[in-house]
């Protein structure tokens, strides 16, 4: 188990988060991809884009449905950002300690300055507390169930400023 992992491990046993499930699968590097293996999980499957708004240099983690595509305008209006683009490889292993193909907000645990705001999809907030949330455990050869309660749970933990989308896609 690589560090970061082993890491989010002891952080759950921290918060008290108990009630989770792993599955180990060959690895995926998209949505479309886990779609195509079969690799559907109970509850939510979330996709994890990390984007940098070019203006001010602040960076956002969207946390989406699997099937959504990121509407750029209307997310602009929800977070403020400019003029955006998709985060390259040395940012992402800079911020998050990730590599592509594996994004989750699970690499929060490495944002040590707090530089990664998060916006979360409406269907999170729609979710009920005991619904189950699908995420890498930081590698892209498992998936991550855990219940969205414990999932918001550790984002409180991480300090990283959450942003809820509460308008509907136009």
């Amino acid at each position: 188990m690589e560090s970061s992992e082993a890491r989010l491990y002891q952080i759950f046993r921290e918060l008290d988060i108990t009630e989770y499930c792993v599955h180990e699968h060959k690895a995926v590097f998209t949505s479309e991809e886990a779609r195509r293996e079969g690799l559907t999980m109970e509850g939510l499957n979330l996709k994890n884009l990390l984007v940098k708004d070019k203006k001010n240099n602040r960076f956002y983690l969207l946390v989406l449905e699997d099937r959504r595509h990121m509407d750029e305008k209307h997310f602009k209006k929800v977070t403020g950002w400019g003029k955006i683009r998709f985060a390259r490889e040395e940012e992402l292993w800079e911020l998050l300690k990730l590599k592509p193909g594996s994004v989750s907000p699970y690499g929060l645990i490495n944002d040590r300055y707090h530089q990664v705001a998060v916006v979360l999809d409406t269907a999170v907030l729609r979710a009920g507390p005991e619904e189950k949330v699908n995420f890498h455990p930081n590698r892209n050869t498992a998936t991550l169930s855990v219940k969205k309660e414990d999932f918001l749970k550790f984002l409180a933990y991480t300090k990283n400023k959450v942003i809820w989308e509460t308008d509907e896609e136009e």
